[in-house]
């Protein structure tokens, strides 16, 4: 009887043993927290430190004294002009909690901005059972530039709450296999000022798909779509790009319309247009610090 009761022990355990193996949490859905400039569904591990030095330049295409769109010599393909720049700290609270603070540039009206964010992590894709990540981020920025005495500009703030946008996101993710990860973002951005024909809130969907050709080189596509304005006057962010990894650093490199690096500058700030030659190159470095 003791017999029976020590293989019937043995073979319970290695049973949940086995189903626990089989059962395991997915990994690098994305190579970082970011797809390309938007956040992604991954994490900081608890206790780790990313610091984030990112750059956009000038279009790389431009009209000549013809009328006549070609490649941007003059300006060496738009890399004389800086667009936008964002330096930035992000961190691990928890596994499943991170927070961030960035400054940048900044773009058309708003300038030296500050940014912060905060991101959750609700779901987790497994091997068996869940089939997909959840995240929810929320971040704001604040430009702390001299307001303008021009009552009819965006950046005259007639109240020091004037200054501050919002953007409140969630992130669906799967990863299907080694090579391919899929995104879909829906969110709000609100602004508490605008010009007289804009919207305060803008409601927005997209997302971004990542492939994996070898196991230190990634391609990316991300798009972003307001649904609730039209595009005379502004335009829905595209960009597509790559991604290099190393040991400790992450290099991702991308063409795109959207001039700010901030998803709370270039989801309501996009205006340039990529059939008119208006995108640029983009680049962003990161490296991680485990305290």
């Amino acid at each position: 009887m003791k017999k029976i009761v020590g293989i019937l022990t043995v073979l319970l355990t290695v049973s949940t043993v086995g189903k626990a193996q089989d059962t395991e949490y997915v990994n690098e859905t994305f190579s970082g927290t970011r797809v390309l400039w938007n956040h992604s569904v991954e994490m900081l591990p608890k206790r780790t430190l990313e610091f984030i030095v990112s750059h956009k330049f000038g279009d790389v295409l431009a009209e000549d004294e013809n009328g006549k769109l070609g490649p941007n010599i003059n300006e060496w393909f738009g890399l004389d002009n800086l667009a936008d720049v964002r330096i930035a700290f992000e961190y691990g609270i928890l596994d499943n909690l991170n927070i961030g603070l960035g400054r940048s540039k900044g773009i058309d009206a708003t300038r030296q901005v500050v940014d912060g964010y905060v991101k959750y992590l609700f779901l987790k894709q497994k091997t068996q059972g869940m089939p997909i990540s959840l995240v929810y981020t929320g971040s704001m920025i604040l430009p702390y530039q001299k307001a303008s005495t021009d009552s009819t500009s965006v950046a005259s703030y007639p109240t020091f709450a004037h200054r501050f946008t919002f953007t409140n996101q969630l992130h669906i993710a799967r990863k299907f296999g080694d090579r391919l990860s899929m995104q879909l973002n829906v969110g709000v951005n609100h602004r508490n000022y605008v010009g007289h024909n804009d919207i305060n809130t803008l409601v927005f969907a997209g997302g971004g798909i990542r492939f994996r050709m070898t196991k230190n080189i990634g391609v990316i596509v991300e798009y972003h779509h307001v649904l609730n304005r039209d595009l005379t006057f502004n335009q829905n962010p595209l960009s597509v790009g790559i991604e290099l990894l190393t040991g400790g650093h992450a290099f991702t490199f991308g063409y795109s319309n959207a001039r700010g690096i901030n998803e709370n500058l270039f989801i309501p700030g996009t205006t340039s247009n990529w059939l008119s030659g208006e995108f640029r190159l983009g680049f962003g470095i990161n490296r991680r610090f485990k305290l």
